[in-house]
């Protein structure tokens, strides 16, 4: 009933498992039936939600291993709106000057510590993608 016990799924097949259910067979059919067509786009909508946060946590995995290392200095700092566990996420203009190469520019989105929120000036040591500049991760 509470799951005591029970090995934890891999997120993305639990999303898939999700998707089975609510679009294909038969509980596709009586979820559409019973709950509407609204209903089943919502849930897709979720779902593609998750993905989307899943594709982050990896692609910010990804950096955080692979990442060239560089320093970086806070330009700009503007808040989304929005928060990651009670952290907020913020838009970072930083002036990346990596250990071999010319200093770029590039505007990010991460979340930050709510307590040790960047403010213009700061020097942050980051990892960045190099194909892909806009891929930054903050490290602590």
């Amino acid at each position: 009933m509470f799951n005591f016990n029970k090995t934890q799924e891999d997120p993305r097949k639990a999303l898939e498992n999700a998707r089975n259910v609510v679009n294909k067979g038969l509980m596709g059919g009586i979820t559409k039936v019973f709950m509407g067509q609204g209903f089943v786009d919502k849930m897709n909508s979720a779902m593609d939600q998750g993905q989307s946060a899943l594709d982050g946590v990896n692609q910010m995995n990804w950096v955080a291993q692979n990442g060239l290392e560089a320093s970086a200095e806070v330009l700009s700092v503007a808040d989304t709106g929005a928060t990651i566990n009670m952290n907020p996420v913020v838009e970072l203009k930083l002036k990346v000057t990596p250990t071999a190469g010319p200093a770029f520019e590039t505007t990010t989105r991460t979340m930050v510590s709510r307590i040790a929120v960047p403010r213009k000036g700061d020097k942050l040591g980051i990892k960045y993608n190099p194909i892909d500049v806009t891929q930054i991760f903050v490290m602590p």
